[in-house]
């Protein structure tokens, strides 16, 4: 159950990171204060993760932040609208990612 927990609270992170940078009053310092109010501190990207995905300016620094974490492989797959060579994704969406992966460790979760 407490990975399920930490799962979903670094979720929640990376989609704040994500939403936060889309709106242009959240990409500066400012910006960088105003999302530390709402990460979780619950999840395993916290407290050795944090900086640098709050720092992130666009998807790809996202991306690269969460390099060597369970989150980088599942992000991969996200079309992103930043790629300048869309062929090269699959199509899908941060929330279509996030939902497919939920689903799937909630499945394994209510197997044991």
């Amino acid at each position: 159950m407490e990975d399920l927990l930490k799962f979903e609270s670094d979720l929640q992170t990376i989609q704040i990171i994500e939403n936060s940078r889309l709106y242009s009053g959240l990409v500066d310092a400012r910006g960088d204060s105003e999302r530390k109010k709402y990460i979780s501190k619950v999840g395993y990207l916290y407290p050795e993760r944090f900086e640098d995905i709050n720092s992130a300016q666009d998807f790809k620094s996202l991306v690269q932040a969460l390099e060597c974490t369970e989150y980088h492989e599942m992000l991969l797959k996200v079309s992103n609208a930043d790629q300048e060579n869309e062929s090269q994704s699959q199509g899908k969406t941060i929330d279509e990612v996030m939902l497919e992966e939920s689903i799937k460790r909630f499945s394994l979760a209510f197997e044991e």
